[in-house]
């Protein structure tokens, strides 16, 4: 039976080598080329739907937090539309690719004043998990679908401070993280409520330098193979 057991675990550690091999994943994410982007996924569910979704960055808005200038994933007001209901919510999903056990999740991010140079229309950011790793996603409004956990929030309350942890980040960029310890999903969702061009929440946010590491075991094992 001991012998049994060693094999099968021997069968599993190379079944891991042989995946963390195959995928050569990798353990960030700098936004150079959105287009290019394996095993992440946009998913607007904002209400009404809007023109845009999750976009390559401006430089001429703000500028990357590193890379080159417009190297970093934006979203905007437009993420919705006007309703004739007369309130519109942003609810965009950037969901992650799923490396396995991951232990940390660092991300940078920020908003930017108005066109104007004066007005501050507050943006909001979740940090959410899905325990089963599955994807349905929620309205947000009831719930987020399958990302039952919320990791963090930048800016819950949709104040028009300028820096957390009161409000969102708009002079400059500021770098976020939190434990997962799990080997489910883990999704950026804008989140944000009176939207849209006629509401009075919403402008542009842009995220950065996106990095995970693994649990140990999962991490040497893909710096073996890095």
């Amino acid at each position: 039976m001991t012998k049994y057991i060693t094999s099968l675990a021997a069968l599993g550690i190379i079944s891991i080598l042989n995946f963390a091999h195959a995928q050569n994943l990798p353990t960030d994410e700098d936004f150079s080329d959105i287009e290019n982007l394996p095993g992440w996924i946009f998913s607007n569910q904002s209400s009404p739907l809007g023109e845009t979704s999750w976009f390559q960055g401006n430089n001429l808005l703000i500028q990357a937090q590193d890379g080159e200038s417009n190297s970093f994933i934006a979203a905007n007001y437009r993420n919705t539309a006007d309703s004739e209901e007369g309130e519109s919510t942003i609810c965009n999903y950037l969901i992650m690719p799923n490396p396995g056990d991951l232990a940390t999740v660092s991300f940078y991010t920020r908003s930017r004043i108005a066109a104007n140079n004066f007005n501050i229309y507050p943006d909001r950011l979740y940090l959410v998990y899905s325990p089963t790793g599955e994807i349905n996603t929620g309205n947000c409004t009831d719930d987020f679908g399958d990302f039952t956990e919320t990791l963090l929030v930048i800016n819950p309350d949709l104040t028009q401070e300028t820096s957390s942890p009161e409000g969102y980040p708009v002079n400059d960029w500021e770098q976020f993280s939190s434990e997962i310890n799990g080997n489910g999903r883990v999704a950026f969702v804008y989140y944000v409520e009176d939207a849209g061009y006629f509401g009075a929440n919403s402008n542009y946010i842009g995220i950065d330098s996106v990095e995970w590491t693994l649990t140990p075991i999962l991490q040497t094992i893909f710096n073996v193979f890095k």
